[in-house]
C-alpha cells in the first residue's frame, strides 16, 4: 500500500527554483532517508508533503502530493495530524506551551483524545524520549536537544501514520542521538512509515532506502 505519492512536484520561491518535476513513492512501512547538500530542497519536500507548501509557506507549487491516496491539500488539519507528524529542524517553531506536559497534551486535546488515554500517552511519550524529568519544565529552560526531544514526544503522541523528520538529530549530543536512533530503529522494526532528512550518517542503518538530492 502506498503511504506517500509525490507526482511531478516543482517548488520555487520567487525566481529561486528548489524542486523541479520531482516524483517519489513511499510505501507503508518504508523508512526513506533523503540526503543532499544544503539548499537542494530536502526540507521543502517535507513541507510540501505535510501540506505547509503552499497553504502556509509562500511558494509557487506545481504537481501533486497524495497521502494514503488523498491530496494533502484536501485534508483538514485534524486529519493531517492523524496521518502525518513532522519534526522540524528548529524545535522552537513547535513549542509554545508553559510546560512539556502541556505541549504533549495540546495536540491530543485538539483531536479529542479521552482523558484517561491522554494521560497514558503523555506518560509513554515522556518515557520514550527520556524527558520524564522535564515533565513540568518550561520549554524556555531546555537545551536545544531537549527541545527537540520534547517536540518529538508531542508529535509521536498523536500516533501519526507517517513520521516526517527534518534533521531531527541536528541539535542533540551524542547520547541524545543514540537514544533517538534506537527509538527510530524500534519504529522501523514495527514498520512505521518514516521519511527522514539528514546531513549525517546516523540514520543510514535505519533506512530501507536512501535518496540523494543534487
Amino acid at each position: 500500500m502506498t503511504a506517500i505519492e509525490v507526482r511531478n512536484l516543482s517548488v520555487s520561491y520567487g525566481d529561486y527554483s528548489v524542486l523541479r518535476d520531482f516524483s517519489l513513492t513511499v510505501d507503508v512501512g518504508e523508512a526513506v532517508l533523503i540526503k543532499g547538500p544544503s539548499g537542494c530542497g530536502k526540507s521543502t519536500l517535507l513541507h510540501a508533503i505535510c501540506g505547509l507548501i503552499p497553504s502556509v509557506i509562500d511558494a509557487e507549487c506545481a504537481g501533486e502530493v497524495l497521502v494514503f491516496g488523498d491530496p494533502v491539500q484536501s485534508l483538514d488539519v485534524a486529519e493531517r495530524a492523524k496521518r502525518l507528524g513532522i519534526v522540524f529542524q528548529n524545535p522552537e517553531t513547535q513549542l509554545f506551551c508553559d510546560s512539556i506536559e502541556d505541549e504533549i497534551a495540546f495536540g491530543l486535546e485538539n483531536i479529542c483524545t479521552p482523558r484517561n488515554e491522554m494521560a497514558q500517552r503523555i506518560d509513554e511519550m515522556l518515557k520514550l524520549t527520556d524527558m520524564e524529568t522535564f515533565r513540568f519544565a518550561s520549554p524556555k529552560e531546555l537545551s536545544g536537544g531537549q527541545k527537540q526531544r520534547a517536540v518529538l514526544a508531542a508529535v509521536m503522541a498523536l500516533d501519526p501514520k507517517v513520521l516526517l523528520l527534518d534533521e531531527a538529530l541536528s541539535q542533540l549530543d551524542k547520547r541524545g542521538k543514540e537514544t533517538l536512533c534506537a527509538q527510530f530503529a524500534k519504529l522501523r522494526r514495527e514498520e512505521r512509515t518514516m521519511l527522514m532528512v539528514d546531513h549525517d550518517d546516523e540514520l543510514v542503518s535505519i533506512a530501507s532506502r536512501i535518496i540523494t538530492l543534487q
